[in-house]
């Protein structure tokens, strides 16, 4: 095992609320260290003008307390009110603190941050380039944490990570990602998607409860919310029962109770490990009112002070350790899911193979989408024309072929492949780019694909912004660094594609060291949406660098459709990013990769809940067979099955998702939805959704997309397993499974209100090279034929352990030692089609 990495030194961002300082906690649970805390302040108010002649002594010194007091500056990105009381932290904490003033405004209004706003046609907004200094622009507020934090840093250079307290904000985690990361420092938000993390008591106000089991005291200073008042001033928000009030008053008016969309702010004056208490007597304390009825508290400067703690409240910087919650790694369905992978033994997962190949039954159809109306059990045309002949024929046949001798190559041979580019109205797809006999190392044939991939992009009238997705693959990821750093420069737009890379070895055609498949949306940059979470959390693993985790595009005939690219998912701890290490039970076979297994499916899980995806597509699990290549095709086919079966809720409802995980962030609450008085409430989100599913296919136990399990050399951080999948959002599925009559097995998923479908096109092992292209030809030929007759285009990747067979097909290749379908059975190649408008 590994030796644990280093602490990190991090520099705490405080604004004097809740949030930051959970935040701070979390940090050192995570055997972090605490180094500095960091805080924005508002500006010096300017001198005031010289007194009219006539005004009053009385008059005189209000406008003076005006001058200095009324500085909170509503600002979207940091808490202001209280800002008096933010020097006193610096004895109740015993920690360095280091103050700046706020400069500028919410230039870019954006959610997701560039240092200059984001044209929808250019990528010449980059972040990290300053602007020129004869450019007349307004800077943006949240440059103002650049001097801060390089003060911080000239103080303390050993500093190496930057903690906040964003919760569900976008708005505020993406512009502290922007500046951490041009810094140098790692960004950490412990609290990240808390509320949908699992608790052992799921409530939206679980946070606050966490936050008083630490003895934190978060004293209300604001209020803007029609369901709360005056009253709420200075109450402690932990407590069990200002919660509860509090709770109920923004419910009133669909708000969120964690303060998310600006209902409240606090001041925290005690928390776990602190030495001292920060003390504000009423006299230094008196209420002011805002515009739009908000209602806050505002401090006098040098007011208050900061009592050390001593006796039993001592104790609180010795006990909060024993009484911080830390989210559990695993969801409720996949600690379930993980117990049963760990229980099941080899056998129990052969024995899948037969009962798949059983529940298959004697319906043989041709093809795939060519045909004349088939009809599946609930009456939905699946376009293909029937042939009679059973399947006990046909697996009689298989083994007539293999008795003679006619088994399937599996030698190597010297290939090269197509690069092809299929353009619809609405998707590009370019398959294959490789540049083999450019220059003789990989950075030399990485630039080449660089310009290539522009000069396509300019042919399109695209830009790198509008690549949604993109399929990495390397001879070697040793030199996955040399070719990170090339590919990045494309993006300078947030929200980069998201992708999946593998180490292919020597199975990549010779002389090619790099591979790139890309798929660009051509429809306007506003019908996408994007999840680039760049910050450690307990959520998911964070993604520094040029990939997101997921992108969103509309679909234009559906628009209440999307269709999601999520990024390859690898079995990293998120709090930590290490990956996950085997648990203490050697006597499991393959102990270590079924719960790799299960992790990384439960990241792919969780980002697709926060994209609101209600069905997969299909899914690819990597894996790099270094215990048993078939044995980890089984446990991942298990997996894929099981998180595709009806869930029995456990007792406590501890489920995926989470009741407040939507709740509203500042930008949302002034530019989107959330401005209405009283949005409808979130319904918990459910994926697979299958109310969604059509009634035949619930009841089957064959209601799971397409699987299938592709054997590579190598994946990320050296891990065995690597999840990749297509996600649909907010439409009814029907799936299908048959096997052909060449002995193919399709899987297909049809989208009817959106017109499109996805075919998993399983080729048998005892297929010789012939049959399989045969059958692969076939089934490409069907699909451009009818896609053509409706005007749809048609994407397809082929996955195979003798890629050059299938080198003259207009198809993305990803050339592999093994392939494995649903039931684990080995395949000789595995066919992935997508039609559609």
């Amino acid at each position: 095992m590994p030796p644990p990495p280093p602490p990190l030194h991090v520099i705490c961002l405080i604004s004097g609320g809740k949030d930051s300082f959970f935040s701070l906690l979390h940090c050192l649970a995570n055997d972090h260290r605490v180094v500095a805390l960091a805080n924005l302040a508002p500006p010096p108010p300017p001198p005031p003008p010289p007194p009219p002649l006539g005004r009053t002594l009385a008059e005189d010194i209000d406008a003076a307390d005006q001058a200095a007091h009324g500085s909170d500056l509503n600002s979207y990105m940091y808490q202001t009110v209280g800002h008096a009381l933010v020097p006193l932290y610096a004895t109740a904490l015993a920690l360095p603190l280091y103050r700046h003033p706020i400069a500028g405004t919410a230039v870019n209004v954006q959610k997701d941050y560039s240092v200059a706003p984001a044209s929808s046609s250019s990528s010449s907004s980059t972040p990290g380039v300053p602007v020129a200094a004869d450019v007349d622009i307004e800077i943006d507020e949240t440059e103002s944490l650049l001097p801060l934090l390089r003060t911080v840093l000239a103080a303390h250079p050993s500093a190496t990570a930057l903690s906040a307290g964003a919760i569900l904000s976008t708005y505020q985690r993406t512009r502290i990602e922007s500046v951490a990361l041009r810094l140098g420092l790692v960004p950490l938000s412990y609290l990240w998607q808390y509320p949908s993390l699992p608790t052992p008591v799921p409530s939206p106000a679980g946070l606050l409860r966490d936050m008083a089991a630490v003895g934190m005291d978060a004293r209300i200073v604001k209020v803007a919310s029609g369901g709360l008042d005056e009253g709420f001033l200075w109450e402690n928000v932990c407590d069990e029962g200002v919660r509860g009030r509090v709770e109920r008053g923004v419910g009133r008016f669909g708000g969120s109770v964690l303060g998310e969309g600006g209902e409240y702010e606090t001041v925290v004056v005690v928390g776990g490990g602190w030495k001292g208490s920060v003390v504000v007597g009423e006299e230094g304390r008196r209420v002011r009112r805002g515009g739009g009825g908000e209602v806050g508290v505002e401090f006098g400067e040098g007011v208050g002070r900061v009592e050390m703690l001593g006796g039993e409240e001592g104790e609180r910087e010795d006990k909060w350790r024993e009484r911080l919650r830390m989210p559990g790694l695993w969801d409720g369905r996949f600690e379930g899911l993980v117990g049963e992978v760990e229980g099941v033994s080899v056998e129990e997962l052969e024995a899948e193979k037969e009962m798949v190949a059983s529940e298959l039954g004697d319906r043989v159809v041709e093809g795939i989408l060519g045909g004349d109306g088939m009809e599946d059990e609930d009456g939905v045309g699946w376009g293909w024309q029937p042939r009679h002949e059973s399947m006990g024929e046909r697996r009689d046949g298989d083994a007539q072929k293999a008795a003679e001798g006619h088994p399937s190559p599996v030698e190597r041979k010297p290939w090269s492949v197509k690069r092809s580019v299929v353009r619809s109205q609405r998707t590009l797809f370019v398959y294959n780019l490789n540049a083999p006999g450019v220059g003789s190392t990989v950075e030399d044939q990485m630039t080449a694909l660089h310009a290539d991939i522009m000069q396509i992009l300019s042919e399109n009238d695209r830009v790198p912004g509008d690549i949604v997705f993109t399929t990495i693959l390397l001879r070697s990821m040793v030199d996955f660094a040399t070719i990170n750093a090339i590919y990045g420069t494309l993006f300078t737009l947030p929200n980069p594609p998201a992708r999946v890379t593998v180490g292919c070895g020597d199975a990549l055609p010779e002389g090619a060291d790099v591979v790139l498949s890309l798929v660009v949306d051509m429809g306007s940059r506003n019908s996408r949406n994007g999840l680039h979470v760049q910050s450690r959390s307990y959520w998911a693993p964070a993604n520094i660098g040029p990939y997101s985790q997921a992108i969103a595009c509309r679909v234009e005939q559906a628009p209440s459709v999307s269709i999601v690219y999520v990024a390859g998912q690898i079995p990293l701890v998120p709090a930590s990013m290490n990956v996950l290490e085997a648990a203490d039970r050697s006597e499991i076979v393959l102990g270590a990769f079924r719960r790799q297994a299960v992790l990384s499916l439960q990241h792919l899980w969780r980002i697709g809940v926060a994209m609101q995806v209600s069905w997969w597509a299909g899914g690819i699990a990597f894996i790099t067979g270094r215990h048993n290549a078939s044995h980890e095709a089984l446990i991942a086919w298990h997996c894929w099955k099981r998180m595709h079966q009806q869930p029995i809720v456990d007792e406590s409802g501890n489920d995926d998702g989470g009741s407040d995980a939507s709740g509203p962030d500042a930008w949302d609450k002034k530019y989107g939805a959330s401005r209405k008085l009283a949005p409808e409430p979130e319904i918990e989100h459910a994926l697979p959704d299958f109310e969604r599913l059509s009634l035949s296919a619930r009841a089957s136990p064959l209601a799971a997309p397409g699987f299938l399990a592709v054997q590579i050399d190598h994946l990320p951080r050296g891990c065995d397993i690597e999840w990749q999948s297509l996600g649909i959002t907010r439409t009814r599925v029907r799936l299908a499974s048959r096997r052909t009559t060449d002995g193919s097995r399709v899987r297909l998923l049809r989208l009817p209100e959106a017109n499109m479908s996805f075919s998993f096109v399983e080729c048998p092992r005892s297929h010789t090279a012939e049959q399989c292209l045969d059958a692969c030809s076939r089934s490409l030929e069907l699909q451009r034929a009818e896609c053509l007759r409706l005007g749809w285009t048609w994407q397809s990747t082929i996955y195979s352990s003798v890629p050059g067979v299938f080198s003259r097909l207009e198809s993305q290749i990803v050339p592999c030692k093994g392939v494995w379908g649903s039931g684990g059975v080995e395949l000789l190649a595995g066919l992935v089609l997508r039609a559609g408008p």
